[in-house]
């Protein structure tokens, strides 16, 4: 599930795969899965707001 949401979320915002982006990436969203988020679009979503309130 926690792969799906990466592949989404990169996807998404055309993140290539070789980027060191991505292992900050994941650690967010096992941080937001510990956290409670369990749910895959929930997850997604959460991963977009925090992007968006980064920029």
């Amino acid at each position: 599930m926690m792969a799906r949401v990466m592949a989404a979320y990169c996807g998404h915002f055309s993140i290539p795969d070789d980027t060191t982006e991505r292992d900050r990436l994941a650690f967010e969203i096992i941080v937001l899965f510990d956290n409670g988020i369990r749910d895959e679009e929930a997850l997604l979503a959460e991963m977009i707001r925090l992007r968006s309130m980064r920029h």
